[in-house]
């Protein structure tokens, strides 16, 4: 039997939490939650993940920090940045610094299964 798989949640807006703790199990992936760039770290190490979703600035860090750390972890991991506004120099940068893709909070259901469906088949095609 295989097991879910890992996805790094390191959000700290409790509303986007409960959006992606919803919608991952029905991509057959666990969430596996971070508050601060030390707790995502520390996921990243203990192992694989097939995608990354991150927030674009967190208590300790930013995704700018995050995706070194991910991309090292498992170079071809997906890394979803979020954020609370929709600034397109910022969505620029991160697409430029390697995310897979951006998108703004509150997230629409139908965009963020669109993205995670996305990221998720890319990661299980490099497996």
């Amino acid at each position: 039997m295989m097991s879910r798989m890992r996805v790094l949640v390191a959000l700290a807006d409790p509303a986007s939490q409960r959006a992606l703790s919803n919608l991952l199990p029905l991509h057959d992936a666990e969430p596996v939650f971070a508050t601060t760039m030390r707790e995502a770290r520390a996921v990243l190490a203990s192992g694989p993940v097939a995608l990354v979703v991150c927030e674009d600035c967190l208590i300790d860090g930013s995704y700018r920090d995050l995706l070194p750390v991910a991309q090292a972890a498992r170079g071809d991991v997906p890394v979803v940045v979020t954020s609370r506004t929709d600034n397109p120099e910022e969505y620029l940068e991160a697409m430029k610094l390697g995310a897979f893709d951006f998108v703004a909070a509150p997230f629409s259901r139908t965009e963020l299964d669109r993205i995670v469906h996305n990221a998720l088949h890319r990661a299980v095609a490099a497996f």
